[in-house]
This record gives C-alpha cells, sequence and structure tokens, in this order.
C-alpha cells in the first residue's frame, strides 16, 4: 500500500512518459451556443447530433437528454431533434427525451426533477416482453413556449404544446395543450387563471377549459 501511494505521488509531481493528453469536450459534444453550461449528466448522451443549445443557457446536474435515431430492441430508426433556446435553465436531475421534436423557446425556466418526453411505449400487452423492450410510439412533438416557468417534479407528456408566459405549479402533470399566459395545476393538469394583457389581471379561464380533460388514452399502435 505504501509503495502504490508513493507511486501516485512521484505520477502526480513528475508526470508519465506514457501519459494520454486529456481534452475537455466542452459541453459533452453537443452544439451550444456561447456561454451555455451542461453539468455532469446522469447516464450517456444519445444522439448529441440532434441536440442544440442556444446562448446562455442551462441545463442542471444529473440530468438526461437524449434523441434516439434507433430502438435496438425493436429495429426502430427515427429523426429526432431536441431544440432549447436562448437563456434557458433547466433543473437538476431533469429528463428531456425524443424520437420526434421537442422544442424548448427562449427563456423558459424549470426547477428541478423536470421530465418531457415525446413518446412511450407501446401498452399492448406482449407475453414475455419486459415494458421497456416494446416498441416506441410518438404521440407527437412538445413545444414550450417562451419565458414559460415550470415547477419541481413537473411532467410534459407527449403531443402538448404550451404557449408563451405560461406557469406550471409544481407536481403538475400536463397531458394536453394550452393557451399563452395560461397559469397551469394539477394531475391532469388544467387551466386555473388566463392573464389579461388588456385588463392587465388575472381572470377565471372559461368553465369549459376548466373541465375539459384529455380524451381516453390512445391503445392501438
Amino acid at each position: 500500500m505504501v509503495l502504490r501511494i508513493l507511486r501516485f505521488i512521484k505520477r502526480k509531481l513528475l508526470g508519465t512518459t506514457n501519459a494520454q493528453p486529456i481534452t475537455e469536450v466542452p459541453n459533452f459534444g453537443i452544439e451550444t451556443g456561447t456561454g451555455t453550461k451542461i453539468y455532469p449528466p446522469r447516464r450517456a448522451i444519445d444522439g448529441k447530433q440532434y441536440i442544440t443549445f442556444g446562448n446562455n443557457s442551462h441545463l442542471g446536474a444529473n440530468s438526461w437528454i437524449s434523441a434516439f435515431d434507433s430502438y435496438p430492441f425493436t429495429n426502430q430508426t427515427f429523426t429526432p431533434q431536441i431544440s432549447i433556446g436562448n437563456n434557458v435553465f433547466i433543473g437538476d436531475y431533469s429528463s428531456i427525451t425524443a424520437i420526434d421534436k421537442i422544442i424548448i423557446e427562449d427563456g423558459v425556466e424549470t426547477a428541478d426533477f423536470f421530465y418531457v418526453s415525446d413518446h412511450t411505449h407501446s401498452p399492448i400487452p406482449e407475453i414475455g416482453m419486459s415494458p421497456r423492450k416494446k416498441r416506441l410510439i410518438s404521440r407527437g412533438y412538445v413545444k414550450i413556449g417562451a419565458y414559460t416557468g415550470i415547477g419541481i417534479n413537473v411532467v410534459i407528456l407527449p403531443g402538448v404544446t404550451l404557449g408563451k408566459y405560461c406557469g406550471v405549479a409544481a407536481h403538475s402533470v400536463v397531458t394536453r395543450s394550452f393557451p399563452d399566459y395560461s397559469l397551469i395545476s394539477g394531475n391532469p393538469a388544467v387551466c386555473i387563471k388566463l392573464y389579461d394583457m388588456e385588463k392587465k389581471k388575472w381572470v377565471d379561464p372559461p368553465a369549459e377549459k376548466v373541465r375539459k380533460k384529455r380524451s381516453e388514452p390512445v391503445i392501438e399502435d
């Protein structure tokens, strides 16, 4: 043990002739603008060539961001895109995965444990097959409008479009789309207030917007 420690100290002090130079790859090889920082992810990043960030954006530590162009269990292929704009802040332990398209516009900010995906596994039972080995199905692309704020532990499901300047309360599960200036909360999420730009105040949404829930899930693929 003592000899190992001494050899370690010697390498640190004198270096080694066969050591390979270490080259830091900025932002793990993802295309980003200036000032953008991607902190160490919790697992490998898939499809870096399909992921872009604008300027001065942030992806928190221990997050997972991947764009899948294939799925080996089912021999499927895809053309994915994840586009994240300027001045976007995404909290730690977040998850962003795509086989179709996810767009996060300028100025969006999320708390930790944010989840968004544009796909799911087939719900059809197949004897002897685990859920993760089933076919991937796109339920439609996801778009999060500019300057939207998203609370902790929020889930945004496939096919959702959020307008600009929305607010999503903590622990919400967003299963359908909402217009600009919506205040959203719940599981499944509903619109609880709309900001009226003419009156400059929050107003109650039309009753049908509160009551309306997502239609029955599609189970055929």
